[in-house]
């Protein structure tokens, strides 16, 4: 059931459902626009005591496989350094697809995520975005823009979801 044809794979849309906190005219919502030269298009933690994250909801369910992050054109003390990413099909129950690090620069970073759980592809509903540390010592999370790929179709999806409702 693993072996899908990744040709399929397409950008996936989403919404942002759910935010730890935001601050002033950071809100979470600017994550969905790219606009590196634009200083106010980020969403900004409110803090950077823990747990701060973004929930975002896909337009449909999908096997998500990759995620991209957009950045700022300069470096920026706010920018995420380490970073926790969990997906599944309730907001409730995630798994851990990817956690790791990005760059203080302007390129926008893409990483491969976990979209298989015992040989068979795992479908998301939600993905949620944990920041852990910022490049600034104490200074709160920013997250400038998001954009995930993976495959919707129902011949996949259906199959898959089936399967993760049998074995939760």
């Amino acid at each position: 059931m693993a072996s899908i044809v990744t040709e399929d794979v397409s950008r996936l849309s989403y919404s942002v459902c759910k935010w730890s906190s935001f601050t002033g005219e950071y809100l979470p919502s600017n994550i969905l626009e790219n606009k590196p030269h634009d200083q106010k298009s980020r969403w900004s933690s409110e803090t950077n005591d823990p747990p701060q994250f973004l929930l975002l909801r896909l337009a449909h369910p999908a096997i998500v496989h990759k995620i991209t992050f957009g950045k700022y054109e300069n470096r920026h003390v706010c920018n995420v350094k380490k970073v926790e990413v969990y997906g599944g099909i309730e907001e409730d129950h995630l798994t851990l697809l990817w956690e790791g690090g990005l760059q203080n620069n302007s390129q926008p970073e893409t990483f491969s995520l976990r979209h298989t759980l015992d040989g068979h592809v795992f479908p998301c509903n939600f993905i949620k975005i944990l920041p852990l540390q910022s490049w600034g010592q104490s200074f709160n999370f920013s997250i400038w823009y998001v954009e995930m790929w993976g495959l919707c179709s129902p011949q996949v999806i259906l199959p898959a979801i089936e399967w993760v409702q049998q074995h939760s």
